[in-house]
């Protein structure tokens, strides 16, 4: 990304991490976001590995607490960044919602579309059962 690249993309920051009621850390407006807006979050440019059940089962506690904290998964596999956890992703802070979710996966989290108008100080919310549903 070029110094000028960065700057038109700070300019269009609509969110940040902070303090959630529903789950200790959430993604927080910081500004009105129309509906329909996608580029809330830096384009996904990581890898994702999958992980079974089974490898993750044999990691040691304190990482699989992080996965199931942040990763998503499925019956058969997690999916995991390539970089693990030593860089973390904004998205990963997404709090799950079945009903009040304001986010939808375009393209299985390629990026994310708010579904409605969403207000400042509003927390975001994807329905993670329809993450990979498209």
């Amino acid at each position: 990304m070029t110094k000028e690249e960065l700057l038109a993309d700070l300019g269009e920051t609509y969110v940040m991490l902070q303090a959630s009621t529903t789950h200790g850390v959430g993604v927080f407006a910081i500004r009105d976001i129309p509906k329909g807006t996608r580029s809330l979050f830096t384009k996904h440019h990581e890898e994702w590995i999958r992980l079974t059940h089974d490898e993750v089962n044999a990691l040691p506690a304190y990482t699989q607490r992080l996965i199931e904290n942040y990763c998503v998964y499925d019956k058969e596999f997690y999916y995991i960044e390539k970089s693990g956890f030593k860089k973390m992703d904004i998205v990963c802070y997404l709090n799950h919602s079945d009903d009040q979710y304001n986010l939808a996966s375009v393209n299985s989290g390629e990026f994310f579309e708010t579904t409605r108008d969403i207000k400042a100080g509003e927390e975001l919310f994807l329905n993670y059962s329809e993450l990979f549903d498209e």
